[in-house]
């Protein structure tokens, strides 16, 4: 994201007046993905925790696709980008929800379930952000927006073309997080302890 905003600055420069406009929009665009990149590292350590790494990595390779490449180079253009980033963002989710698990679990009721349960509860709360997302999708789209691609030139999609955006959105999420927990599963089947990577763990003294 650095490097992109060198680009964007060169880009201003060598732009034309008609061309500063759209090359300082892109600027500020980048700014805000740089920042939204560092917030929760910001808000974890306010609150002396530690983000895990596999949660923070998918999260910053989706914010690069969607933002930058996605948005600002315009990759949205190639029919199959939106559904890639489906497959990571389900990813990302099943890292939350893993995250999440070990804030809302105590410790002595973790050591009791299995990791299988844990996996399928991760996979179950990966579909949940998906369906979620795709009702925030709608709900938009209720107000002139077209996020779920169901009009062409103006005109509404008919029959099962109009249902294709949404539900090939819903199918790249479930199989992307089936396959991350069918990796998880045999991850975890063989270390046990790797499931405590995926969790906020509270910073020690030594850490800070």
């Amino acid at each position: 994201m650095f490097f992109a905003l060198i680009l964007a600055f060169m880009q201003y420069f060598a732009s034309g007046s008609s061309g500063k406009g759209q090359a300082i929009l892109l600027i500020i665009e980048i700014i805000a993905g740089i920042i939204v990149g560092f917030f929760p590292v910001w808000v974890a350590n306010k609150l002396n925790y530690q983000v895990p790494r596999q949660l923070y990595a998918f999260f910053i390779t989706f914010l690069f696709a969607s933002v930058y490449l996605g948005t600002l180079q315009h990759f949205y253009r190639f029919a199959f980008w939106d559904k890639g980033l489906h497959l990571v963002s389900s990813s990302l989710e099943v890292c939350l929800g893993l995250a999440l698990f070990a804030v809302l679990v105590t410790p002595e009721i973790q050591a009791k379930i299995s990791r299988t349960f844990v996996i399928f509860y991760a996979f179950c709360f990966s579909l949940l952000c998906g369906v979620l997302w795709e009702l925030y999708e709608f709900t938009c789209d209720s107000f002139g927006m077209n996020l779920q691609r169901y009009l062409l030139n103006g005109h509404p999609k008919v029959g099962r073309a109009a249902l294709m955006d949404t539900m090939t959105d819903l199918l790249c999420d479930f199989a992307g997080a089936l396959l991350f927990c069918i990796y998880l599963y045999f991850k975890f089947r063989r270390d046990p302890g790797s499931l405590k990577t995926f969790f906020f763990n509270k910073k020690s003294s030594m850490d800070s």
